[in-house]
């Protein structure tokens, strides 16, 4: 059996990154989370993580500026952004290598097979 999956999400919602963690450990994936995109920046340049799960609107840093600077230390590292509304800023993550965006309300589902699709076939 290979190492668990590693996850960080990254939102300044505590219930959105709970019901995050909660899932995903339920399911075995080694979970980490961050309250603003500065926090992700500090975690990624600590740890590698497979794929992040980072929301697009934050205080402190956004996640378009979180994204530029983990792909710097991570280049590896898939992200994933979620936001509540779609805008400028979430069409400039993508030009930027975000894997795709995700709206909010979340489709648990659509989540796990995400994971499985893109993190889980380096596992294979």
């Amino acid at each position: 059996m290979g190492e668990k999956i590693k996850i960080l999400i990254v939102d300044d919602e505590p219930v959105i990154r709970s019901l995050f963690q909660d899932l995903l450990t339920d399911e075995g994936y080694e979970v980490e989370s961050a309250n603003n995109g500065q926090e992700a920046v500090d975690k990624v340049k600590q740890k590698k993580f497979d794929i992040s799960f980072m929301d697009v609107h934050m205080p402190v840093m956004n996640g378009l500026e979180a994204l530029i600077e983990m792909k710097k230390i991570q280049p590896e590292l898939m992200i994933v952004m979620t936001d509540s509304y779609p805008d400028k800023l979430v069409v400039e993550t993508e030009k930027k290598g975000a894997l795709t965006c995700i709206h909010k309300p979340f489709n648990i589902k659509e989540i796990l097979d995400l994971i499985q699709n893109s993190v889980g076939k380096k596992e294979a």
